[in-house]
């Protein structure tokens, strides 16, 4: 089932229950997310501080620190403490924890209470074999009991409102999603992100958009829609076949940060100009939080050649950042090409998707590559045992 449609004249209203005093659930108000929240994905690799503020500025209600390890974080690891960092200027923030056992997702959603995050998240999703390998992420969706136990423990060691984020289940002869949607529930989760895919499934694989539906409709607690949002259409799509109360956005973000602009505020197109500011942000707040290092020139690499997708003669440039060694030259290389589009006339990006007759078609996949080449789910380890 495709989870696309040229839809984007419609209205997203994700919010169709109507709990709190101004529409949408409870938890979103108290939080202070407002009634139709979009969330950006914690994205490993992706989901730093930098980026965060990026997604922010342009309308994301509410973003995630990058999946953390419980043993790491248990053990002290200095890189975890790391990525924990949080910018003054980040509003709402919540961080996502995986753990080998009930009990040490517990203890680390313990030291998690202790920071200054707004939320706290139980992966149950990750594909990846080496953390499925290890029993965390997607792992946790072959035990619905383990499921409970887990969210109960952590339920009892933070007074943050604690989700949990899943998939439909193991492969196609195990589909746990309605005893995995029970366990959580009534062992306290505040609410449910759903990515409706089957840990076995690669990108390719279409969301599907009726199991998510029933989920929406059997639980009481609000449901996070996620998977294959890359356009407003895809959101509006998306709500109007499952009722969920918010989207999360994951790859649609990358190098597309507006994305957040157009579910929130309606679709136009992305500017020379706000292109060009956005880029020089994040390349300016890179400095700040990691300094000018070849390895925050290093990480900067694979955004700036998401950036420069939709624009018109960027392959010579693309070579170029993908070899840049500093932060202050990849400014240059980005402030050159602005001028030089500008220069040819160009004042807006290409789009990203485009609408068919009955469904949109992707263009690009920002992600895909990056994911294959660190063993993050697609391809063909999806067919390997674990």
């Amino acid at each position: 089932m495709s989870t696309t449609q040229p839809v984007n004249n419609k209205e997203f209203t994700p919010a169709t229950t109507l709990d709190g005093p101004f529409g949408g659930p409870e938890i979103w108000h108290r939080l202070g997310l407002g009634a139709r929240p979009v969330f950006l994905a914690p994205l490993a690799g992706v989901s730093d501080s930098p980026f965060r503020r990026v997604a922010s500025a342009q309308g994301a209600t509410l973003t995630y620190v990058e999946m953390l390890s419980a043993t790491a974080l248990l053990y002290e690891s200095r890189r975890t403490l790391e990525m924990m960092r949080r910018h003054p200027e980040e509003q709402r923030l919540g961080v996502q924890v995986t753990g080998k056992t009930a009990d040490e997702v517990a203890r680390a959603v313990e030291v998690l209470d202790k920071h200054p995050f707004e939320t706290i998240d139980i992966n149950m999703g990750c594909p990846v074999s080496k953390v499925v390998k290890s029993g965390c992420g997607s792992a946790i969706l072959r035990d619905p009991e383990r499921v409970y136990e887990t969210v109960r423990l952590a339920v009892q060691a933070t007074g943050k409102p604690l989700s949990v984020k899943i998939r439909l289940g193991w492969d196609r002869n195990s589909y746990t999603y309605r005893e995995v949607t029970d366990a959580a529930e009534k062992a306290g989760a505040a609410w449910l992100t759903v990515h409706g895919r089957l840990r076995c499934d690669d990108y390719a694989v279409p969301v599907d958009l009726e199991r998510i539906a029933e989920i929406k409709r059997h639980l009481k607690i609000p449901v996070v829609g996620n998977g294959n949002i890359f356009s407003r259409a895809d959101a509006i799509w998306m709500q109007e076949r499952t009722g969920v109360d918010a989207v999360m956005v994951s790859r649609g973000a990358l190098g597309n940060p507006w994305l957040f602009r157009d579910l929130t505020e309606g679709v136009r197109p992305v500017t020379l100009a706000e292109w060009h500011d956005s880029v020089q942000s994040h390349l300016s707040w890179q400095l700040a939080e990691y300094g000018e290092k070849g390895f925050a020139a290093v990480c900067m690499r694979k955004h700036l050649l998401w950036y420069v997708k939709g624009w018109p003669g960027a392959k010579r440039l693309r070579e170029e950042l993908s070899r840049v060694e500093s932060l202050a030259e990849a400014g240059r290389l980005i402030a050159q090409f602005a001028q030089l589009l500008a220069a040819d006339g160009v004042g807006e990006r290409l789009p990203l998707t485009q609408d068919g007759e009955s469904a949109q078609r992707f263009l690009w996949d920002p992600k895909y590559d990056m994911d294959r080449q660190l063993d993050r789910g697609v391809g063909d380890d999806h067919l390997a045992s674990v």
